[in-house]
């Protein structure tokens, strides 16, 4: 199986109001792994745990909220099929 990290860039603004965030997406994409906030050295970022590339959706929901997001980069990794045992 294939996921995603989604980075957003957001302004300070937006992300001082997470919890919104975090409902908003919750509500509108539950197949949404964690989502995390990294407030580091003038990078404010938005990570989204994502089943697929739907960073159009989710900035466009964002958008529709008010909370002005910009898709940064998606990196994939890959999950193990939790019906395969490893020994």
């Amino acid at each position: 199986m294939e996921n995603y990290i989604l980075s957003f860039r957001a302004p300070l603004k937006v992300l001082l109001q997470r919890q919104q965030i975090f409902e908003k997406l919750g509500h509108a994409f539950p197949q949404l792994g964690p989502i995390s906030i990294d407030m580091d050295d003038k990078q404010y970022l938005i990570n989204v745990h994502s089943p697929g590339r739907l960073e159009n959706e989710i900035q466009n929901t964002l958008l529709s909220y008010g909370f002005r997001v910009a898709f940064l980069r998606a990196e994939q990794y890959k999950t193990l099929d939790p019906k395969v045992k490893i020994a």
